[in-house]
């Protein structure tokens, strides 16, 4: 009896300890999840390339849910296109290419992170009779006005000693693009990775002219309000720790990732996904690298950066000493 006795009171014992053990967690747990609720939706603004990766990453493999935070992500034709409804009062946070995101900033909003950057993902596509900056003199060149391609196209034409003027720039958007030059309604275009490829599939004597590489590192960009910026502390920072752990799982993960975002995005073929996102460095630090090839295109396009009021980085301070230079 008195063991039976003592194995029941240990068993009662036991059960109270759970029950207790429950309730802090419980406890615990909601107030967390408590907490995970103060968290306001954000709604984010990005293109439809692979290069918003660890955005849509994010999202796709719950990074951001795991801090807590609800996205809502909107595809544009391009982040410079996406900056326009950002410009129009829409949304809350923007990602895009450099340029882009300096014009933003200049205008009163405010950067506060990279996203991605790389070297020979912008291209210049043309048509075989185009072997050279001086070639394009009276050609039709198309370019997405407002984006990283219209520096590209002004930069290498400035290196080939041919003036912006002398060139017919027409205003198309990337998909355009392909489809102008396979009609013969262009003769070359400035854009970026998938659609240089695309272009040599499709345009029998199309070829890659030249990549950025040499030219420019190209970086993208997250923009916010500064009233955003003054007001959601917490979904700012929810999202750069998603967004950074995402980056983080991207190269071990290529395939999956890929897949990810190629559904995302709508591209039918996940290995162009892949081979870009191979080339993309995912690191979100505020680098002496990102500044220094942030101010040669704000002196080429003659914005003045101004660092302590265009960019916030005390956001990207609290991720720890590491992510910011």
């Amino acid at each position: 009896m008195t063991a039976k006795h003592d194995v029941s009171h240990k068993r009662r014992s036991l059960l109270k300890g759970i029950g207790a053990g429950a309730l802090v967690l419980g406890g615990a747990r909601s107030a967390r999840l408590q907490a995970q609720a103060k968290l306001r939706r954000m709604e984010i603004f990005i293109g439809t390339t692979p290069h918003f990766g660890n955005v849509i990453v994010g999202a796709e493999k719950g990074f951001y849910e795991k801090e807590g935070l609800p996205v809502t992500i909107t595809n544009f034709a391009s982040g410079s296109v996406a900056a326009d409804a950002f410009r129009a009062g829409k949304g809350q946070l923007v990602v895009t290419g450099d340029l882009p995101a300096m014009r933003l900033w200049n205008q009163g909003n405010i950067g506060i992170c990279p996203q991605a950057n790389y070297g020979d993902l912008s291209i210049i596509v043309a048509r075989s009779h185009i072997k050279s900056a001086a070639d394009m003199r009276g050609r039709k060149v198309g370019v997405l006005i407002g984006s990283t391609s219209e520096f590209f196209a002004q930069i290498y034409l400035a290196r080939g000693n041919v003036k912006i003027n002398e060139v017919d720039l027409i205003n198309l958007r990337p998909a355009e693009m392909v489809t102008g030059l396979a009609r013969g309604d262009i003769d070359a275009f400035v854009i970026w990775q998938p659609f240089g490829w695309r272009a040599l599939a499709a345009v029998k004597d199309a070829h890659i002219l030249t990549t950025g590489h040499g030219y420019f590192h190209e970086w993208e960009a997250v923009t916010t309000t500064r009233e955003y910026a003054n007001s959601h502390a917490a979904e700012i920072g929810a999202f750069l720790r998603g967004l950074d752990a995402a980056g983080k799982w991207i190269p071990g993960n290529l395939d999956e990732a890929a897949k990810l975002v190629a559904a995302q995005i709508r591209l039918d073929d996940p290995r162009l996904a892949r081979d870009m996102m191979e080339k993309i460095d995912w690191n979100i630090a505020y680098s002496k690298k990102f500044r220094q090839d942030m101010e040669f295109m704000s002196k080429f396009i003659k914005i003045k950066l101004d660092w302590n009021t265009m960019f916030d980085k005390r956001f990207l301070a609290k991720l720890g000493s590491g992510y910011v230079e």
